[in-house]
């Protein structure tokens, strides 16, 4: 019987899915809680950082780059969708992300290519 493989960053990885959780429930709950969804998600990017992992695309595309707050279309941003072109206004900062409406090229990480092997947390 093989070993099953151990993954080397299990608990920044839980811990980078549990700020997520927190910052998008206290953002979309109430909007006085922004400043500490900002810190949630802030601390998000720097445990990220530091143990080098990535943060999934769609995750990171849902990050405001100007204040670090959680864009929740409707609560927090507005979203523009022209032609090709999806616009992410944030509302606190103005800051504009744009990103394309189709997917003839999708993003790497989302390919089937791309995975290599799929680890199982349940029984570690």
């Amino acid at each position: 019987m093989s070993k099953p493989k151990k993954c080397q960053a299990k608990e920044s990885l839980e811990r980078m899915n549990y700020l997520y959780q927190i910052a998008n429930e206290l953002m979309a709950s109430n909007s006085t809680n922004s400043a500490l969804s900002k810190s949630c998600s802030n601390l998000m990017i720097q445990v990220s950082k530091k143990t080098v992992q990535r943060i999934d695309v769609d995750i990171k595309r849902r990050i405001c780059k100007g204040c670090k707050s959680i864009l929740l279309p409707g609560v927090n941003c507005k979203v523009r969708i022209k032609k090709k072109i999806v616009k992410w206004s944030c509302c606190t900062c103005q800051n504009l992300k744009v990103f394309p409406s189709r997917n003839e090229n999708p993003v790497w990480s989302q390919n089937e290519e791309s995975i290599v092997e799929v680890l199982n947390y349940e029984n570690n």
